[in-house]
């Protein structure tokens, strides 16, 4: 990636893309504080908070992921921010910190102030999803190869699939292929969570905040599988598949914890776990069908596997969608 000079400055493009979006974030949150009745100030705090922890929690978490190589290339790189080496899950658990201390500071509800900084959030990740190829990531699969006869890959044969060589729906990756621009549509799905956190009636302190984690942490299975380029693991694991689990995870527990006690039913939690796992099972099945792992399922080519696969993803946000729900209920204005 090319670096800007301004005399001793270097900058570089999507840092700059990151530091604006997260400028109009941080507007976009003071004028939805005021509709959420944040003290004067919070925004503030918030922002001097954030900014660090979200930075130091994304570089921890990546670097934690990639411990081998973090060790191969020395614990310095560690404190060398500028070269990269962040996840998203990472500067989200930042912001979670970021809250908690600047609702001590404030003396506010911390639920208040995260449901005020999620609508920003969703934004401010479609915007850094749009400028992925900045970096060189963002990218799935190669569209020849997919559509390809011989490879029996997709249910769709197709010699020349080059009518798809072009924005928005193909994108050349570092080497010249022409391949599937999972970035797009990952900044389109940001981009819907933002709007229906901002069309959102009035809810309890925490609702938006959690709907978001859900939303987002119930997609990205999908996502994440679909991507090609520098795809984070633990041996086969995608570790955004696995965080995402957790967050659906955390998120349903937190929900049902805030449950009047009359409603605090184990059976709900039971039932929202058993529907999870039902999710995650599909997802991790589906995982291994793509590599062609599972005797039984070695005739569904990767499209029909990803057709399922996002009925595991529709799975993980139904299994708490009812729980959230209740657990926070509207408010009326």
């Amino acid at each position: 990636m090319r670096a800007i000079e301004l005399g001793p400055v270097r900058l570089y493009p999507y840092g700059l893309v990151l530091a604006l979006s997260a400028a109009v974030a941080f507007a976009l949150m003071h004028y939805l504080g005021k509709k959420h009745g944040l003290k004067q100030g919070t925004v503030s705090w918030f922002a001097v908070l954030s900014i660090p922890l979200a930075l130091l929690f994304a570089h921890l978490s990546y670097s934690l992921v990639r411990l081998d190589w973090l060790l191969d290339q020395g614990l310095a790189f560690f404190w060398q921010f500028t070269r990269g080496g962040y996840m998203l899950y990472g500067a989200m658990l930042g912001g979670i910190l970021a809250g908690c201390l600047t609702a001590k500071i404030t003396r506010q509800s911390m639920g208040g102030i995260l449901d005020a900084a999620a609508a920003p959030t969703a934004l401010m990740i479609a915007v850094c999803r749009m400028a992925e190829p900045l970096v060189g990531l963002g990218y799935g699969y190669d569209i020849e190869e997919w559509f390809d006869p011989f490879e029996e890959k997709s249910m769709v044969a197709w010699e020349d699939p080059s009518a798809l060589f072009r924005f928005p729906l193909g994108e050349q990756n570092y080497y010249g292929i022409w391949c599937f621009s999972v970035y797009l549509p990952e900044a389109v799905t940001a981009f819907i969570i933002f709007l229906i956190l901002l069309c959102m009636k009035k809810r309890k302190p925490g609702g938006k905040a959690l709907l978001l984690a859900l939303l987002y942490a119930g997609c990205q299975p999908f996502w994440e599988s679909m991507r090609q380029d520098a795809v984070l693991k633990w041996g086969f694991v995608r570790a955004s598949q696995l965080f995402s689990g957790i967050a659906v995870l955390t998120v349903l527990i937190i929900c049902w914890r805030m449950l009047p006690p009359s409603q605090r039913r184990p059976a709900a939690l039971w039932k929202g776990i058993g529907l999870l796992l039902l999710g995650c099972g599909i997802i991790m099945a589906m995982e291994f069908a793509l590599e062609k792992k599972i005797g039984f399922l070695t005739w569904m080519r990767m499209d029909v596997c990803y057709g399922v696969m996002i009925l595991g993803c529709l799975s993980l946000i139904l299994a708490v969608l009812p729980v959230w729900k209740k657990a926070f209920p509207k408010i009326d204005a």
